[in-house]
């Protein structure tokens, strides 16, 4: 779950508006008011750069941050053992098809 809060500390008059966005796109799914709540992460649609612009009569300002949602892994791939000894051996791979997001 990843939850972004975008309630100002103080705020005179009180915020208007909130407009939520991901790499440059308005998010409304997920929006309470002034919190943006993604339930069931995905590396591929949900990591990016997230954005909340907060509005009054006195103006806006954004706050921001990123989010980058890792997963385990695949397993490696071509895997190959080579100078095999009695106690021994030296072990090879290619990295795998999808690292996780790190």
């Amino acid at each position: 779950v990843f939850t972004f809060n975008c309630t100002p500390s103080a705020a005179n008059p009180p915020p208007s508006s909130y407009v939520f966005e991901r790499d440059g796109v308005e998010i409304t799914e997920g929006v309470s008011g002034s919190i943006l709540t993604v339930s069931s992460l995905k590396r591929s649609e949900d990591s990016g750069n997230y954005t909340c612009m907060v509005t009054n009569e006195a103006g806006s300002v954004t706050i921001a941050t990123y989010l980058n949602v890792s997963a385990p892994p695949t397993v490696p791939q071509l895997v190959m053992s080579s100078e095999v000894g009695p106690f021994s051996a030296t072990i090879s791979w290619s990295p795998p098809s999808d690292n996780g997001g790190t």
